[in-house]
């Protein structure tokens, strides 16, 4: 799953009290603007919103922790890739951190995948209209600092609280600051710096300081000097410092009136990439996985209904059927109509969920997951292939924060002092054995699909893997290449499915 933006911002205790009612109304606004059907009921369940797509909205909660609400969108694929919009509004049961204000906060992203991973991915997705409609209801936060869809004037009295916002550690995303230079036109910057962050609604603060805040800015942010020019400042800026400078990239101003296309391209590659692979904060960690089992619970009572519908329909006249067949796909469960599609299996929903893992990439086929999904306890496989992607995520995570440098996955997963969340060590293989490696029939079932950064054929062999289960005949496996150290940054999945020939089964 390619994750093209995301958002994450917080909310004051007020607006989290509203956000399911702020969630459920925006959305509908954004589908009615996008051409789809705003006509769903704000409860959990799967709605057809014409053009194929399908709105699926799904409610968790964790006792005292939080509760969260998630409206996500799948089109209909086009050239082969399908579209995700998801919006999560999450609520807090209490702070984590009394110094902010934050007591819910929403995640908007634009996610894709292709029916095949080979399939290509056009990368120049727009930021969502929605995440404009949702700061429009809210005063959202970056932890200290406010979040508009045009830039906010500073002035030289509010100097000190900009510093403050730039250097506080609770600022996640970056903030672009715009200082002109001196006798400058101010307005004629205000236009031209919104036409120049207009893409970044969501995942940057914006600040265009006047003359006089420019100049008292510089005076105190000695190595970070900036005049006619904007400055994107990435979170835990030290002023004091001569290299933290050079770590806050420059564009020059003049730049704004001949080269717009380029400011806008270069701010918004830059700035997605950062907080698309940005870890979530702390409160939202166990969202992902509490809003998959409500997912996977909700869609084993759909096919309860559905069964059950079934049996108490009467007969047909010769009694070989229902007398009033439903359309295929369609039920009534609870006052929801789900969608005209085949009922998913618990691995579809995997799938669907890939966008939680940003620090993967899964490059994996879906044939041989979904054959998984038709196994009596497919459910039991999918859990368990989700909980090895989550500590496969959370490895990387911490690789790239320097949190862990102590060897591979499996030696991360056998010492848990690091705090990271881990998958049980025996269940992991760094590698298979002599006799699978050098047997050409063996070895070719493990090659998969990389980046030709790693590989110039595309392709490479996936000797590490995974144990998800057992039931039977059937083991599943999951192969991953850890290119932590490599040009990806990332650990790639390559296949998840039966058991690939060994020793034991050729």
């Amino acid at each position: 799953m390619w994750i093209g933006y995301r958002s994450v911002f917080g909310v004051d205790w007020k607006e989290a009290n509203r956000g399911p009612e702020i969630a459920a109304d925006r959305m509908g606004r954004w589908l009615a603007r996008e051409g789809f059907d705003a006509g769903f009921d704000a409860v959990p369940g799967r709605y057809r919103v014409g053009n194929g797509a399908v709105l699926t909205q799904t409610e968790a909660a964790q006792p005292r922790r939080f509760k969260a609400v998630r409206y996500r969108l799948k089109e209909a694929p086009r050239a082969g890739v399908h579209w995700y919009t998801s919006l999560t509004f999450v609520s807090l049961s209490r702070r984590p951190d009394k110094e902010l204000r934050e007591h819910g906060y929403f995640l908007i992203e634009v996610s894709a995948r292709g029916s095949d991973p080979a399939t290509p991915i056009d990368e120049r997705v727009r930021t969502p209209d929605l995440t404009g409609l949702v700061l429009e209801a809210v005063t959202a936060t970056d932890g200290p600092a406010r979040l508009t869809t045009c830039p906010q004037l500073i002035t030289a009295s509010a100097v000190d609280d900009l510093i403050n916002v730039l250097c506080d550690p609770g600022r996640r995303m970056p903030a672009v600051v715009a200082v002109p230079g001196d006798g400058d036109d101010l307005e004629q910057w205000r236009e031209r710096f919104a036409e120049a962050t207009k893409y970044l609604h969501g995942i940057a603060s914006l600040y265009l300081l006047d003359d006089e805040a420019g100049h008292k800015l510089n005076n105190e942010f000695e190595y970070h000097w900036t005049t006619a020019a904007l400055r994107t400042f990435h979170p835990l800026v030290d002023p004091a410092s001569r290299e933290d400078g050079e770590r806050h990239p420059v564009l020059k101003g003049d730049r704004l009136d001949y080269e717009m296309d380029a400011v806008q391209a270069i701010l918004t590659h830059r700035i997605r990439q950062a907080t698309a692979a940005a870890p979530l904060p702390d409160p939202l960690a166990d969202v992902g996985d509490a809003l998959f089992r409500a997912n996977e619970q909700q869609r084993a009572d759909e096919a309860h209904h559905r069964r059950l519908a079934r049996e108490l329909q009467p007969c047909g006249p010769n009694g070989s059927g229902p007398a009033d067949t439903q359309i295929a796909g369609e039920a009534e469960v609870a006052g929801v109509v789900t969608a005209a599609e085949p009922e998913p299996s618990p691995f579809d929903l995997l799938i669907d969920s890939f966008g939680d893992f940003p620090n993967l990439l899964v490059t994996a086929e879906e044939g041989p997951m979904r054959a998984l999904g038709q196994h009596k306890d497919a459910a039991t496989f999918a859990a368990k292939a989700r909980e090895a992607l989550a500590a496969l995520d959370a490895y990387v995570a911490l690789r790239r924060a320097g949190g862990w440098d102590g060897g591979g996955f499996r030696m991360y997963c056998e010492d848990s002092r690091h705090g990271g969340r881990i998958y049980p060590a025996t269940q992991v293989a760094a590698q298979e054995s002599d006799t699978v490696r050098q047997d050409p029939r063996m070895a070719e079932q493990r090659r998969f699909r990389v980046p030709r950064t790693v590989s110039e054929s595309g392709y490479a062999e996936f000797w590490a893997h995974i144990k998800i289960g057992s039931s039977g005949q059937v083991a599943p496996r999951l192969h991953y290449l850890d290119d932590t150290n490599g040009p990806t940054g990332c650990v790639i999945v390559g296949y998840l499915g039966h058991h690939l020939k060994n020793t034991r089964s050729s």
